[in-house]
């Protein structure tokens, strides 16, 4: 049997932060993230994405070709779920490795530059709990700077199609 940690997050939000259980990943595949409930037929495919291919090589960061031809569409990313002493609410911060970020003083300056901020419209408000592991996450891309709540500034977002993430195991 597989249990969703959609429904535990949603329990977290109603109990109160903290109130979660995580599970230790047992392959390294990445945790696939919930989907709308439209039909599949109806979704367009989601264009994969990678961090890496997200600013061109060079020494200034300017957004590459691709990433620039995928504003305003669906995309899937794989990456982690950044460790934060104050996460952002209503999201979270997807790096291409695990990161414990000390935001004392510099903020997010310790989060790489090819950092995207994850939101989700149903978690708005709330501070979702922090997943092991890779996550993989399907939404719409969006570019350039914006503040959010808390004043603090993304370049690079994406927005949650469904619930925030999925992560499933196998009940003993």
């Amino acid at each position: 049997m597989r249990r969703s940690l959609v429904a535990i997050i949603a329990g977290a939000a109603v109990v109160g932060a903290g109130a979660y259980a995580m599970w230790p990943r047992r392959s390294p595949e990445p945790v696939p993230a919930a989907q709308a409930t439209e039909p599949a037929a109806q979704a367009p495919a989601a264009a994969k994405l990678d961090q890496r291919e997200i600013f061109e090589p060079g020494p200034v960061l300017r957004p590459s070709a691709k990433a620039t031809g995928l504003v305003g569409k669906r995309v899937r990313m794989v990456g982690f779920m950044a460790r934060m002493e104050d996460p952002p609410k209503g999201g979270f911060y997807l790096v291409p490795r695990p990161v414990h970020a000390d935001e004392a003083g510099g903020g997010t300056a310790d989060l790489p530059p090819q950092t995207v901020l994850v939101v989700s419209r149903s978690t708005a408000g709330q501070q979702l709990p922090h997943i092991e592991g890779a996550v993989e996450v399907t939404g719409t891309l969006e570019l350039g700077n914006r503040a959010d709540e808390d004043g603090r500034v993304s370049a690079i977002r994406l927005v949650l199609d469904g619930p925030p993430l999925s992560k499933t195991r196998e009940e003993p």
